[in-house]
């Protein structure tokens, strides 16, 4: 007599409750690997690094100077025009959440 039969559980519950907890913990671990790994700096046009810390005293100056609020798009915009950074605007989203000015 197996264990199945004692409990009265049927052996294809068991199995597909098996293969479940398979399954959710190999999505973990995808999830967990999943993307690229984040940077700590950003370039210029002319191919100098410029650090996180360096682009978030700009992003802070940014909002500090005027009576409007920027979103990050627009704050994207002024570091490309005014620092001449090739910088994404999920980046620019990222540090903006960290310094909590969105």
């Amino acid at each position: 007599m197996t264990i199945l039969e004692l409990t009265g559980v049927a052996s294809s519950t068991y199995y597909e409750r098996r293969k479940s907890e398979q399954r959710t913990t190999t999505k973990k671990t995808i999830a967990v690997l999943r993307g690229r790994p984040v940077t700590n700096h950003s370039f210029t046009r002319s191919g100098e690094a410029v650090s996180d810390e360096q682009i978030e005293e700009w992003l802070m100056e940014l909002v500090s100077g005027e009576e409007h609020s920027y979103g990050y798009l627009m704050l994207n915009e002024c570091l490309r025009i005014q620092h001449n950074l090739v910088i994404n605007k999920k980046k620019t989203y990222r540090l903006c959440k960290k310094l909590g000015i969105l």
